[in-house]
């Protein structure tokens, strides 16, 4: 039960949204779960039960572990997140692995992805090719 509220709700069924604001630059590392929304600089490591959001004014330097995470600003790092979706402001530099990865037109994802629990297997590297 929280100290403002007379609902009889554990801490843990009460998730909020962490918020970093536009001007903020943050340090460290986030560990909630309820979800994050980002206007502003982040840099260290998020694990999110729930969802990420980095707004067109967000950037995010690190890594994120998270049920969804939706860019529409800037994130550079490692992505580990159940479904990613680039807006078409948004910039993911670096590694991602994903269930669902959906980029909106002039959405940039620069990098290596690994859908996980994929069974494609590339045959590029038994090719000769010569010239």
């Amino acid at each position: 039960m929280g100290f403002f509220s007379k609902s009889n709700k554990s801490s843990s069924e009460n998730t909020g949204t962490t918020i970093i604001a536009e001007g903020t630059h943050m340090k460290g590392g986030i560990d909630t779960q309820g979800s994050v929304y980002i206007d502003g600089k982040f840099e260290g490591v998020i694990s999110s039960e729930s969802s990420i959001n980095i707004g067109t004014t967000g950037e995010f330097i690190g890594e994120i572990k998270s049920k969804s995470i939706t860019v529409n600003g800037i994130v550079d790092g490692i992505i580990n997140s159940d479904d990613i979706v680039i807006l078409e402001e948004g910039k993911i530099i670096g590694k991602i692995c994903y269930q669902s990865l959906s980029i909106e037109p002039n959405g940039v994802f620069e990098g290596e992805g690994k859908m996980r629990n994929s069974t494609l297997v590339s045959k590029y590297d038994q090719l000769n090719i010569t010239q």
